[in-house]
């Protein structure tokens, strides 16, 4: 994307990181649903639900921490035209830790691992704003 400038970027990063996020936890979610009773310590005691509803619930649960994820990353955005891995893998554990404080997990759920899972998102979210030519690619020093 030439001339675009970086108010645009973070706007769009924003836009385009609160739905993707969102959706490729769900789809995790439920991927580790369905390889229940393998993965059973991962996730949250859910009781008889369907995996179905567990990734709509993790879909809409993660909506609050994936729109934090963004706002946090947008200052690099307007300042730089782009942020690293590190500083979205970052803010994607800092948003999962405000949703997990905002609207608090069953007792007894991998916490850390759910973090460390909503940082890999981050990180997923960052390659594809790449990939679309969103961010700036920056290069290595």
């Amino acid at each position: 994307m030439k001339n675009v400038s970086n108010a645009q970027r973070a706007l769009w990063t924003v836009l385009i990181s609160s739905f993707p996020a969102p959706f490729f936890a769900g789809l995790i979610n439920l991927a580790l649903s369905l390889a229940s009773p393998l993965t059973d310590f991962l996730l949250p005691p859910h009781g008889d639900v369907a995996a179905s509803e567990l990734a709509v619930n993790a879909f809409a649960w993660s909506a609050l921490p994936a729109t934090v994820m963004a706002l946090g990353l947008m200052p690099f955005v307007l300042q730089h035209g782009t942020y690293s891995w590190l500083q979205a893998a970052i803010a994607g554990v800092l948003g999962f830790a405000a949703g997990s404080i905002i609207f608090p997990l069953a007792p007894g759920s991998a916490l850390p691992l759910l973090a460390f899972i909503a940082g890999l998102v981050a990180v997923g979210v960052r390659a594809m704003l790449l990939a679309g030519g969103i961010l700036r690619e920056v290069a290595s020093t």
